[in-house]
């Protein structure tokens, strides 16, 4: 679910939190499975256990995640202050 447009996501501060503890928060930056290159969650939408879980599988089924700061995507950058 979208929370904050992603023109104020992408501005807003933001910090790193560890994927599995990201539940409830909202994404600052987006997260990308390539190919086919569909985001799995975007710039100011709700981080949910679905999302994170989706993610988790991504990783073991060794595809590749773009958009992230952290290239192995055990952390996501969320919105709040450093």
């Amino acid at each position: 679910k979208m929370i904050v447009s992603p023109r104020d996501a992408f501005y807003a501060r933001k910090k790193p939190v560890k994927l599995e503890a990201a539940a409830g928060e909202i994404a600052g930056e987006m997260v990308l499975a390539y190919p086919p290159g569909i985001p799995v969650v975007c710039m100011g939408e709700r981080i949910t256990s679905d999302i994170i879980t989706y993610i988790e599988l991504l990783k073991k089924e060794n595809c590749e995640l773009q958009g992230t700061a952290d290239p192995w995507v055990e952390y996501i950058q969320v919105l709040g202050v450093k």
